[in-house]
């Protein structure tokens, strides 16, 4: 008995092996590419946070990482595992070695699904506690000297100011009222009922490094302040809409790729098995490169011998006579599988 038994040539057995090991490869490519994702976004994004504010980047992050480089290990013994199959496919234990690998890829690609079906919430969380973390930044950048430099190296690295825009400076209470002079009449316009001052100041690190002239992000101690114009030398995008660029990117391009590989890996598994059965059973016949059926799921796998033998399997394609059957006696034990 055989499940979805087909006939393939030598020249089909060897084009299917290519299809085979193009489809590991590809695999293997997609774990780096998941696994060097996860690593940008880590040093992009992570490494702009506080440390005890990382949590849940961090544990996404590494996981993605933790994941596509496991992608890639599994699918490097594929390709030694896949190789050796076609050109010794009647060594020892070759089925059983076959069948762990794809049940273990199987298994990794679902895991994998689940990731990516939560990559849409997961971004939004992140969303979310991103611009919470750069909310505090901006309120404790003159307190906390560790967020003045990571606000001034984001700001810098990636070219923007705020959160969505220079305009979230004015707004935020950061400078101070011990750093400002409160008796200047320009202060004052600023400074609001319950005390706070919030002038048009921002930071130099939101200067535009592409201005060739002076960087206008404190107008008050201009001459004119009125008639300079603060924004053509300031970034105008937010830090948070850079970051999230960044954050979504990532994540939506990792849930495509985790779906593909999903439908590669199955594509694998079933290739890979009629691929090594057929190999395997031209051995048996005693030709290895004449023509042979392959399976799913037939005599020879896992000590199954009930049903037709290999030789009237083969008849049912080849139309020879019934003495083939007596050609070579069909006695295997699982070790020689």
């Amino acid at each position: 008995m055989a499940f979805c038994d087909i006939r393939f040539t030598r020249n089909q057995r060897k084009r299917l092996h290519r299809y085979v090991m193009l489809g590991v490869s590809v695999s293997l490519l997609i774990g780096i590419a998941l696994f060097l994702m996860g690593l940008f976004v880590s040093f992009t994004i992570t490494t702009k946070l506080k440390l005890e504010e990382r949590n849940l980047f961090e544990l996404v992050f590494k996981t993605l990482s933790l994941y596509g480089l496991y992608v890639f290990v599994h699918n490097l013994f594929g390709l030694k595992l896949c190789h050796n199959y076609f050109r010794y496919a009647e060594g020892a234990s070759m089925n059983l070695r076959l069948f762990v690998w794809s049940l273990v890829g199987s298994f990794v690609v679902f895991v994998g699904c689940f990731m990516a079906s939560i990559c849409f919430s997961t971004a939004d969380r992140l969303a979310v506690q991103l611009r919470q973390n750069l909310v505090e930044g901006m309120k404790g950048y003159f307190t906390d000297l560790a967020w003045k430099k990571k606000i001034d190296k984001m700001q810098v690295q990636m070219q923007c100011c705020g959160i969505d825009s220079s305009d979230d400076w004015h707004t935020t209470y950061w400078l101070q009222r011990e750093f400002l002079v409160l008796d200047s009449p320009d202060i004052l316009r600023y400074a609001k009922l319950d005390g706070r001052v919030t002038p048009p100041v921002v930071p130099w690190s939101c200067c535009r490094i592409d201005v060739k002239g002076p960087c206008y992000h404190d107008p008050l101690q201009l001459p004119n302040p009125e008639q300079n114009s603060t924004y053509e030398s300031l970034n105008a995008r937010g830090c948070f809409t850079a970051m999230k660029t960044v954050l979504n990117g990532t994540l939506y391009s990792a849930a495509v790729l985790i779906a593909f590989l999903f439908v590669l890996q199955i594509s694998v598994c079933v290739a890979s098995r009629f691929d090594f059965t057929a190999a395997r059973n031209a051995v048996a016949l005693g030709d290895r490169r004449a023509s042979a059926p392959g399976w799913l799921y037939g005599r020879l796998d896992f000590g199954l011998a009930s049903g037709p033998n290999l030789c009237q399997i083969d008849r049912k394609y080849s139309g020879r006579g019934d003495s083939l059957i007596d050609l070579k006696p069909l006695v295997y034990s699982s070790d020689a599988e």
